[in-house]
């Protein structure tokens, strides 16, 4: 980590998030300005491409070349540097320690490493291993496979469509998944965990003041374990899947409208366990203070709620 007094720190963050701003807004102008570097570097399979940027703008496209184009956008000052380092293919800047906007194409297949401090990353179209890890900016995904691993401090993390084990981490922000497969494990602090359309063999989501939202599939034997200090918990899953839910709340409910067994009445924070089907898969739900619901995957029909021991005989 490269250590900076905090007026610079500042002045590099503030002129890092403008620059996000432009080109998440106005892309096309941002491709107006002709690069300030740019080389191609020809690469064969079982390469992989490492990026080192210190802030600035770090975009990965796939194309169906066997080569590396590697486009920078920088100020004099700055140099960027393209060299082989064993299996790996490096790319890095130099200089002062100022803003550099890299626009890569890379092969398909090949595997990538991106890292940096002020860093926002995109990547888009690969089908290998990916490791993308900033501190202050947004991490967004778009494929991947084998294994995905994503992190942020004060960024949000996307994943669209990857397959693999997958393994997103933010600390402020929140995480949002779309259409992947495989073994997900995501973690936040302070944001939301959205899966959305999820085919997970297992899953692993926990945050401390955030909201948990499942909607997918059920694996057979799979394992999914979801907790939440200051949020809900919201899981959807087909009608005739096969599971147990083991659930636990102190200040919250359990609502359902999935024909569920056994378990009986809830009560404040005793683990309580429902059955769905067989109950195959393995599902363990904690909220300390949110409401735990259990829904028909795609129906919005009203949830009925499974009601506190506590509070039976009051609300009779």
């Amino acid at each position: 980590m490269i250590l900076m007094t905090a007026a610079l720190i500042a002045a590099l963050g503030s002129a890092t998030g403008h620059t996000q701003g432009q080109t998440s807004g106005a892309d096309t102008q941002r491709r107006v300005r002709a690069a300030d570097s740019d080389e191609t570097v020809a690469v064969t399979r079982g390469t992989r491409l490492s990026v080192n940027s210190f802030a600035g703008e770090v975009v990965i496209r796939a194309w169906d070349r066997d080569s590396v184009r590697v486009q920078g956008r920088h100020s004099g000052r700055a140099r960027v540097s393209i060299r082989p380092t064993g299996p790996a293919l490096v790319v890095s800047a130099s200089g002062a320690p100022a803003a550099v906007d890299f626009e890569i194409n890379v092969p398909v297949w090949m595997p990538l490493k991106v890292d940096g401090t002020y860093i926002f990353i995109s990547i888009e179209g690969t089908q290998a291993d990916i490791s993308a890890e900033t501190v202050r900016g947004d991490v967004v995904i778009k494929g991947g496979a084998s294994s995905i691993v994503a992190k942020s401090i004060e960024g949000e993390v996307v994943l669209e469509g990857g397959r693999g084990r997958i393994n997103l981490s933010s600390v402020n922000q929140g995480i949002s998944i779309t259409g992947a497969s495989g073994e997900i494990a995501a973690e936040t602090v302070n944001g939301h965990i959205t899966l959305t359309n999820v085919e997970a063999s297992s899953a692993e989501l926990g945050s401390v003041n955030g909201t948990i939202k499942y909607d997918g599939t059920v694996s057979g034997s799979g394992k999914y374990r979801f907790s939440t200090h200051n949020g809900n918990i919201a899981v959807g899953v087909p009608e005739n899947a096969s599971a147990a839910f083991t659930v636990r709340t102190y200040n919250g409910s359990v609502n359902t409208n999935l024909p569920l067994q056994g378990g009986g009445e809830t009560r404040r924070g005793q683990r309580v366990t429902y059955t769905l089907g067989a109950g195959n898969a393995d599902f363990e739900l904690e909220s300390f203070g949110g409401t735990i619901q259990l829904r028909k995957r795609g129906s919005d029909v009203p949830l009925r709620r499974v009601r506190d021991k506590d509070k039976s005989d009051k609300d009779e």
